[in-house]
């Protein structure tokens, strides 16, 4: 019995290291890059919630994972992700890049700011972004973490748009409905180590 049970871990294991390796081998370790636009605004506060003056469209919950791209993959505790998208009809609220203070409170909204737990994990919720021509559905995010590169990309979901988006499948993930309403679970998201 013990020595199925540890080739059954065994199989596990390896079947991991092979994803992982595939993972890899596809471009998705360490996460692709991004340029930083549309509309980034720096300084953002941070929350929970991104819709905070109740802007149109569906609610959701997204929730991820950071990690370092180095050997071991290891989660990263406290990194800051920044987030920035628009409203189910396609609008940034503010339509301008900048400082916070650039700003008045009224004018910033489905844009903040997330830190990870000790396991890398983060969450929030807003609401699922619209689409402006010709991009598809999408989440902004600038991520920092000790001891690795900024990283600024773009999240997709899965099957939406009318062409394919740069990353492949590394950075698309589907919409989701449950019984506790819609989930979008990013992928995750790998970090280069500093040095």
């Amino acid at each position: 019995m013990m020595n199925r049970l540890s080739f059954v871990w065994a199989i596990l294991l390896a079947t991991a290291v092979c994803a992982e390796t595939v993972r890899a081998q596809q471009g998705c370790i360490p996460t692709q890059g991004d340029y930083l636009g549309p509309y980034y605004v720096s300084g953002t506060a941070e929350l929970e919630n991104l819709n905070r003056l109740g802007r149109p469209g569906d609610p959701v919950v997204v929730s991820g994972r950071i990690l370092s791209a180095g050997p071991d993959r290891t989660p990263l505790p406290a990194a800051m992700v920044e987030v920035w998208q628009t409203d189910g009809a396609g609008n940034y609220y503010p339509q301008g890049d900048g400082k916070v203070t650039d700003y008045q409170p009224d004018q910033i909204d489905l844009r903040g700011t997330v830190k990870t737990d000790s396991k890398g994990r983060y969450q929030f919720t807003t609401v699922v972004p619209g689409t402006y021509h010709p991009r598809p559905r999408h989440f902004h995010y600038r991520i920092t973490a000790a001891g690795h590169l900024p990283l600024v990309t773009q999240l997709y979901i899965t099957g939406d748009g009318s062409f394919r988006q740069p990353g492949g499948e590394c950075r698309h993930a589907p919409l989701l409905k449950t019984g506790k309403g819609l989930q979008y679970h990013a992928p995750d998201i790998y970090l280069r180590p500093a040095s």
